[in-house]
């Protein structure tokens, strides 16, 4: 199946679609309808639509955007293409496109794109740098994209520029309200702005760097304090972090002097009497905002390929009626640890239900061990999965599959049952992967509520 990554930029919305290798096999790029938010969602369905007519077959979306995603709303925050702010941008996608979406930071699809298969290929945790109009990071652990408790981790650009001397004050104001942000001194307009209050000409970052590296002084000396506050801000990441490499990406990343004097520099404010911590130049630099958002839906194949099984099942997976011998060991099962209620009331709605003929329940027992329950709603040709739960303590060892396995055989001994079905909230991509599993496949229908469908026919 190929992997289609979007990047929604300022200027240009680009789509690549990669083969599992993560080879290039399409890229289309189209103008974003600058400010026009629903245009905008619009051509990305447009360009998924036209790549998949062209490719010939379906894919997975993973899509870069500036910002993040407030944990609170599930709305976009902090994106500098302001129309995205405040807007259901995952679920206005999915909607479009009648599938689950995955939607990550531009700064987060960087650093997975160069961990993946770039320049930190092999390397287990990753801090990637983005040096352009602002300073951005994100961070990589296991090939897997470290989001955090608040949806902000590596956004380093808004914390202080460590230790300020004189030559760095006065403190920048930042437009995010604060003062001396290290996004004020190490962004493209940052580094124009320290060269013009140092006293030099109004000159773009590009031509500043182009005079340092021939030999005008007065150039020369500003990226000499770029690079020893870049030395600064990225020790203080280090000490935090000890991240394995870093890899620098946005249009700074192109100032070759970089990679050899900031580790000369940085370890006088690391600490640690040696910095094994690699600065590196991107693989795929421009690309891997696009690369990181197709790769998005495989991180978790790649963590699963290398990750040890979750543990050996207790004994023989079966399914068994609920009794009222065993209903409050069933209702016992919990969700998540931190749940306060179980959900016995779940359970025992479904067993007073048992005489209906529209109803199959059935207890997960791993040995002698009630672990989850399940329920199958039969309705004309079509059995519907309303419920498999599998106690939170129990999971990673196969009891799910097993009983998705026991369930879709029992389907198929049903008299005129063609297909099942089951739907769940686009958020919930475990589902998707573990069902996709067993054949089944996203319909294109999203209900009322936002749920998406999936089936598998059975004929």
């Amino acid at each position: 199946m190929m992997m289609i990554g979007v990047d929604i930029g300022g200027s240009k919305i680009e789509l690549a679609a990669l083969d599992a290798a993560g080879a290039f096999v399409l890229r289309r790029r189209t103008p974003t309808p600058v400010g026009d938010y629903a245009a905008t969602v619009e051509a990305v369905g447009d360009l998924v639509d036209a790549a998949e007519r062209e490719l010939g077959e379906g894919s997975s979306v993973g899509v870069a955007t500036p910002g993040a995603l407030s944990l609170a709303t599930g709305r976009v925050k902090n994106a500098n293409s302001t129309c995205l702010n405040g807007r259901a941008l995952k679920q206005d996608l999915e909607r479009r496109l009648g599938r689950e979406v995955r939607l990550a930071n531009d700064a987060n699809c960087f650093a997975l794109s160069e961990a993946i298969d770039g320049a930190a290929r092999g390397a287990r945790v990753v801090f990637g740098v983005i040096l352009g109009t602002g300073v951005g990071g994100g961070i990589v652990v296991d090939r897997r994209v470290l989001e955090g408790a608040n949806a902000i981790a590596g956004e380093w650009g808004h914390n202080p520029l460590p230790a300020p001397q004189p030559r760095d004050l006065p403190l920048p104001s930042c437009y995010c309200g604060r003062s001396g942000c290290i996004e004020t001194y190490l962004s493209g307009p940052g580094l124009a702005a320290d060269h013009a209050r140092a006293g030099g000409e109004r000159l773009a970052p590009e031509e500043i760097v182009v005079r340092g590296e021939a030999g005008d002084d007065a150039c020369a000396a500003t990226l000499a304090r770029y690079e020893e506050r870049l030395a600064r801000a990225l020790a203080s990441v280090v000490n935090v972090l000890d991240p394995d490499a870093i890899v620098l990406g946005g249009g700074l990343s192109n100032v070759a002097r970089l990679y050899d004097g900031v580790p000369r520099l940085w370890g006088a404010h690391v600490f640690s009497d040696q910095v094994r911590t690699r600065l590196l130049a991107p693989v795929h630099g421009d690309s891997s905002g696009v690369r990181g958002a197709a790769w998005l839906w495989e991180q978790d194949r790649l963590l699963e390929d290398a990750a040890p099984p979750g543990g050996a099942p207790r004994g023989p997976v079966t399914l068994r009626e609920i009794t009222a011998e065993n209903i409050d060991r069933v209702g016992e099962v919990r969700v998540v640890g931190e749940q306060r209620f179980h959900v016995a009331s779940v359970a025992k709605t479904f067993w007073q239900a048992r005489g209906r003929d529209d109803l199959w329940m059935r207890a997960i027992y791993a040995g002698e061990d009630p672990v989850g329950f399940v329920c199958l709603r039969v309705r004309d040709d079509e059995a519907y999965i309303a419920r498999l739960i599998v106690d939170f303590r129990h999971q990673g060892r196969g009891y799910g599959h097993e009983a998705i396995r026991q369930l879709i055989a029992h389907a198929r001994t049903l008299p005129g049952c063609n297909r099942v079905t089951l739907s769940h909230v686009p958020s919930n991509a475990r589902v998707a992967r573990l069902y996709g599993r067993f054949g089944f496949r996203h319909t294109g229908i999203v209900d009322e509520e936002g749920e998406i469908e999936m089936r598998l026919d059975l004929a």
